[in-house]
């Protein structure tokens, strides 16, 4: 270093300045790249051949799964197959004895086959493939097109395809296919395969089969290929039965124009015109609405005199869908004058459009006409007049339908009994189903009734505090092991709880939960549920237990929850644990918003404790994070405790601010407030306010205000003022 600051001192005194500031410059730039490169450690890099060293040394994993699945005796043929080493493989096999030949796996013939056909010596090896080809069957070479046709591999899949006729191995439609499906990145070499096959199938192949390659053409979107087979299919003929699914399916799809194009072809064949046909197109416009094209489609059936029942039916289905029940009675006559009977079928289309606009006595006389024309009534039938029956007013109506059943031999099953059940749950008629049920368990088989009509009974029969009735039925259920519902356990459980029968809810909840089956059943509502009947029961401590339960149990508890567990709280005195519950909203995840009733629930809780200034408290902060505006319900809360307390100033700056906020005041209000004057001697002030307040609003005093309006003035000593008010009520009516 001392060396270079010589040379620098002897260059500076001759060079300019300017130049000896660049020549240092320099200088430094290279004594940093120097003392940089001394102190990196040079990365050596793998050249391509040690790269491959390694790969070569690293040991090869077998196959584990195909080697585990394979007789040992195999595996050398196996390996050699999967690393394409075809020759050797065909090689192995001939060592085998016939014995082992004959047990060849049929994965390892698959593994075998795609390496002959993917290796270019395939053509030289045809004829050792030749001497094992009886070794080869069905099976593996479609496993081999399955997977050459995964790969898009044309070359492979076309030496497959001459391979099976090598060992001459019948080439089902399935392999077919999956040869094409292979060919679908080279359009020439698909058209090619194609016309091997329908040369060499001729008539022998099925239109499904012709339709599939249709399809895989046009995947590939290749239509020169799907033309050329779709004039082979149309050289076979026309297959009516064929034509008419197509021009069904498309009318389900909601694709009229197709259907009617498939209708044409059909025509233009020159085929011979059928209902069968004729009718599918009729079914294909009603289900795509076109009722008017439809109707001119019938037209040209009756000219043909190709229409029956059917076509009937499908015209009369399409009117009662347009809700034109007139123009279906009217095509039903005509049927009749056609001369053709008219099936159950059509006499239900007729039913259901009667009981869909109410018409009970149009329903009855239909049912009158099929016993007439001999046709008895059916469990369709009665299910359709069961759901004429929506109120109490068609509860004798029960009676008819089961006469109905009875005289027309018809066993009750799951779904007739559902729909029974609900029809006597909508007109009230329990106890015509109690006997009905009870029938059903008496039987030699008793019908199985199903989770949800289980569900519907316990919630009437707890909804009329028909308690045991309420139990039996989850005996039967549970005896007879139907499926348990969320919904089912949940109406079992509101079932209890609504008659004060919490406890027993409370252990069915739990027994669930112990039951791997049952416990994924368990949701916030049902939990909510037993809250809300220990909340009623006044049983606090429970309520608290049922809490901490669903933290530990994983139950998310959601508004309604926590505001069931605040109105508990609340009704038992122990505003205490609000905090901590409040604590718990915020901290769930995701956190519980509180709302309004949250809020309403707390003021009205400290309110009913006397602690009313931490009921104005929580006031402030609900205006203060103003993401919910308190109501009239908190309002008239708040109010109530001041005039519990004598707080007139507070509750007239409430009053206030409540006209500010937009909260309209009730009945209940003034009713409070007049209370509220009467006791810190406001008398005037009370009547002032009633009479303002239902000006300003525009609603009349109740009886209630007025009673409170009374009390205030003999509170006051101004009873004669009380009794002209109460005259002046009774005048004013």
């Amino acid at each position: 270093m001392a060396s270079i600051s010589q040379i620098m001192e002897n260059v500076s005194e001759v060079l300019s300045p300017l130049t000896s500031e660049l020549l240092m410059f320099a200088l430094a730039a290279l004594v940093y790249i120097l003392a940089s490169r001394s102190l990196t450690v040079p990365v050596k890099k793998k050249s391509g051949s040690e790269k491959d060293e390694r790969k070569a040394a690293r040991p090869r994993q077998p196959w584990k799964k195909e080697m585990e699945e394979t007789a040992e005796v195999y595996h050398d043929i196996l390996q050699l197959a999967k690393g394409g080493e075809a020759s050797r493989a065909l090689s192995a096999m001939k060592r085998l004895d016939s014995a082992t030949k004959m047990a060849l796996p049929s994965q390892v013939a698959t593994k075998v086959l795609l390496a002959l056909a993917k290796s270019p010596q395939c053509e030289s090896l045809k004829k050792d493939f030749l001497e094992l080809s009886v070794h080869f069957d069905l099976r593996s070479f479609e496993a081999a097109g399955t997977e050459a046709s995964r790969w898009r591999n044309v070359a492979c899949c076309r030496e497959l395809y001459h391979l099976a006729g090598l060992a001459s191995v019948h080439k089902s439609e399935k392999f077919l296919v999956l040869l094409v499906r292979g060919h679908s990145n080279d359009h020439k070499a698909m058209h090619s395969i194609v016309e091997d096959i329908l040369a060499e199938g001729a008539s022998n192949l099925s239109r499904p089969f012709l339709d599939s390659l249709v399809t895989q053409c046009f995947g590939a979107k290749n239509q020169d290929t799907a033309k050329i087979i779709q004039e082979h299919e149309n050289s076979m003929g026309m297959d009516t039965n064929r034509q008419a699914r197509i021009i069904s399916s498309f009318g389900k799809e909601g694709n009229l124009d197709a259907a009617v194009s498939a209708f044409q072809k059909w025509k233009d064949s020159g085929a011979a015109p059928t209902v069968v046909v004729y009718n599918c197109l009729l079914d294909a416009c009603i289900e795509c609405k076109a009722l008017p094209r439809a109707l001119k489609i019938f037209e040209e059936m009756k000219e043909q005199s190709l229409a029956d029942v059917v076509s009937y039916n499908t015209i009369m289905k399409g009117h009662l869908m347009s809700h034109d029940t007139g123009s279906a009675e009217q095509v039903f006559m005509q049927m009749h004058q056609a001369g053709l009977t008219a099936s159950r079928v059509t006499y239900h289309g007729l039913l259901n459009a009667m009981v869909s606009k109410g018409d009970r006595t149009g329903a009855w006389r239909i049912v009158t006409e099929m016993k007439s024309q001999g046709i008895g009534a059916s469990s369709i039938t009665c299910s359709i007049l069961l759901k004429s029956i929506t109120g109490r007013s068609q509860g004798a109506e029960l009676s008819t339908i089961l006469s109905l059943l009875e005289e027309s031999d018809i066993q009750m099953d799951e779904v007739l009994f559902g729909g029974f059940a609900d029809a006597c749950i909508r007109s009230g008629n329990l106890k015509i189903l109690w006997k009905q049920y009870q029938q059903l368990l008496k039987t030699g088989q008793p019908v199985q009734v199903s989770g949800p009509t289980y569900g519907n009974m316990i919630k009437a029969f707890g909804q009329v505090q028909d308690v045991q009735s309420v139990q039996q039925l989850w005996k039967h259920m549970c005896e007879q092991h139907v499926k348990l519902t969320a919904v089912t356990l949940g109406c079992m459980v509101e079932a209890l709880v609504s008659n004060n029968h919490v406890s027993e809810a409370w252990k069915i909840v739990n027994d669930a939960w112990s039951s791997e089956d049952q416990r994924e059943l368990l949701n916030t509502v049902i939990y909510s549920t037993i809250v809300k009947g220990f909340t009623m029961s006044r049983q606090h401590d429970q309520v608290i237990a049922v809490f901490k339960e669903m933290k530990e149990r994983g139950i998310a508890c959601n508004t309604v929850t926590y505001n069931t567990m605040l109105n508990g709280l609340a009704r038992c005195g122990m505003m205490h644990e609000v905090p901590e519950l409040l604590k718990g909203m915020r901290d769930s995840d995701p956190p519980v918003q509180p709302d309004i009733i949250t809020y309403s629930t707390i003021v009205k809780g400290y309110c009913i404790a006397g602690d009313v200034d931490r009921a104005f408290a929580l006031l402030d902060e609900m205006k203060k994070l103003g993401n919910v505006k308190p109501d009239e319900v908190l309002y008239n809360s708040l109010l109530d405790g001041c005039a519990k307390q004598s707080r007139v100033e507070e509750a007239l700056k409430l009053l206030e601010e409540m006209k500010q906020e937009g909260v309209v005041p009730s009945n209940y209000t003034l009713s409070i407030l007049c209370k509220l004057l009467g006791r810190g001697r406001h008398l005037e002030q009370a009547f002032e306010i009633v009479k303002t307040f239902t000006e300003e609003y525009g609603f009349k005093a109740n009886i209630q205000v007025y009673t409170c309006l009374m009390q205030a003035c003999i509170h006051n000593r101004q009873c004669q003022r009380a009794v002209s008010l109460h005259d002046q009520v009774v005048k004013d009516g």
